[in-house]
């Protein structure tokens, strides 16, 4: 069955973003925070603001991306009024019109999926649906006070793939109440649902968020940054096991976490991703290194260019990590071009990455 916006053979997509920030949405999530993270009030971006910001990153462009989208996101999309929703989309239209953007995408409350709601769709290019699980478990849900179950989730999830959408979920972890056990029972149940894709949002505290209010008062605590890493990797691996691509972890800057006084408590880093991509492969080679009778020193690691940095970790901090735990005095980290990126060698031991 051809999928709404497939695009053939994988390169890498340009997707525009335009925020609704916190539109849509009727309920006050306790972690959720809209102005904190996208840096804007809550309003409907106009015709004229979305042709700014379309044309402004189509000009960025050095290399023709393998799809191009325009991505509405922040707030609720099918939550907002059914004139705002027709008004954004035919908003996007001459973009596609003109062939400058191959289609549109959107993040959603599973509980805004419906038969109606999606029949507001079928005249517009949309491909791609993202929808906030955040959480499989209903006491974690009413917890974070998202206001849906997690049966709303499974009934939008069949609906949009018989629409025949590319379906997108998204599930948080360190929510009030939740914890490793159920972050995994959460990844199971999703990846029983076939996403194309998942991203994976540690819990975060953000000023004037409730969760805020929670920390202050001691009856919330955030997860540590070394404990959400392994645990992100954990789900990572898990969903890596069943062929659903986890196309993000973690918020990054440009997420608006930089400025002064938004971001109070809880496992942030910038490089989140690359933390996690780290300790796999410290993984992978510690497990070769303890496999070995007797441990060469200098020890060389060869890897294709593109994965050195995750060799070395961030800092370097893996090749320190490694001289320590196996007493190793000098490693020697070769570039090989003719590698796959998930494979390495380790002291002429073959090593494939998870």
């Amino acid at each position: 069955m051809q999928m709404r916006g497939d695009t053939g053979p994988a390169g890498r997509p340009l997707i525009i973003p335009v925020f609704i920030p916190h539109m849509g949405c009727p309920h006050q999530c306790i972690f959720c925070n809209q102005r904190a993270i996208t840096g804007k009030a809550a309003q409907t971006p106009s015709p004229q603001q979305i042709q700014e910001e379309v044309n402004r990153f189509l000009r960025y462009g050095k290399n023709k991306p393998s799809t191009t989208q325009i991505s509405f996101f922040g707030g609720s999309f099918l939550g907002l009024e059914k004139g705002t929703i027709l008004s954004l989309l035919e908003a996007a239209m001459p973009f596609v019109r003109r062939k400058d953007v191959d289609s549109i995408r959107f993040s959603t409350r599973p509980d805004t999926i419906s038969q109606e709601s999606l029949s507001l769709l079928d005249r517009f290019p949309v491909s791609t649906v993202e929808l906030g699980v955040q959480s499989m478990n209903d006491r974690v849900l009413d917890a974070a006070g998202r206001g849906h179950r997690a049966a709303d989730t499974v009934v939008a999830a069949g609906m949009l793939k018989e629409h025949d959408y590319q379906v997108g979920l998204q599930m948080m972890v360190g929510l009030p109440g939740d914890d490793d056990d159920g972050a995994m029972e959460t990844a199971r149940r999703i990846a029983a649902l076939r996403p194309n894709f998942v991203r994976i949002y540690p819990t975060l505290v953000l000023k004037g968020s409730l969760l805020a209010g929670r920390l202050n008062d001691g009856s919330y605590h955030p997860m540590a940054l070394e404990s959400c890493v392994t645990l992100v990797k954990r789900l990572y691996l898990y969903f890596k096991l069943h062929d659903i691509p986890v196309v993000r972890m973690g918020l990054q800057a440009s997420d608006g976490l930089t400025r002064a006084g938004d971001f109070i408590a809880g496992p942030y880093h910038p490089a989140f991703g690359h933390l996690v991509h780290g300790e796999i492969v410290f993984d992978a080679i510690s497990s070769a290194l303890g496999r070995m009778e007797k441990r060469p020193d200098p020890l060389t690691i060869s890897a294709h260019p593109g994965m050195v940095s995750r060799v070395q970790g961030l800092n370097k901090q893996n090749i320190c990590r490694l001289k320590s735990a196996f007493d190793i005095k000098k490693i020697a980290l070769l570039q090989d071009e003719y590698l796959a990126k998930d494979l390495l060698v380790v002291a002429e031991q073959q090593v494939v990455l998870p």
